[in-house]
């Protein structure tokens, strides 16, 4: 299978995981009971599922450690497929923490993007001067 559909598949699971971890309820609503025990433990652990932004970097990096370490056969991790074979696991770490964020923050921006598009709201935007703008 070619590296890029890997990494495109790797971005579509990486969003829905997200998607269901940070909005979703599950069966049995068992994301619910996940974020509900993760807030009962620290408030800032709790934060973790409660963002687009901050569940995919530590999703990214925990499916990097596992790919590098645990399934050596198959690299499915975008940086850990650009860096099999040089040793550099932690630099895939990092890297793929950051592109699993960044990308998943994409799609859901993009998302939301289009559903105010579609719900007819509007817009808003700041201009130079500090005046409000609406965008229709």
């Amino acid at each position: 299978m070619s590296n890029w559909i890997i990494i495109f598949l790797y971005c579509i699971v990486a969003y829905g995981f997200s998607n269901m971890m940070v909005f979703g309820s599950g069966p049995f609503r068992i994301f619910e009971h996940i974020r509900n025990i993760s807030e009962r433990i620290s408030e800032h652990f709790g934060s973790l599922f409660k963002c687009m932004m901050c569940f995919p970097a530590n999703l990214g990096w925990v499916l990097s450690i596992i790919d590098w370490f645990l399934i050596k056969s198959v690299a499915f991790t975008p940086f850990n497929i650009l860096l099999t074979g040089t040793g550099l696991w932690w630099l895939a770490l990092i890297l793929d923490c950051f592109f699993t964020s960044g990308i998943v923050w994409l799609i859901h921006n993009f998302e939301s993007f289009f559903e105010n598009l579609g719900q007819g709201n509007q817009m808003q935007e700041i201009d130079n001067d500090n005046d409000t703008i609406e965008i229709h």
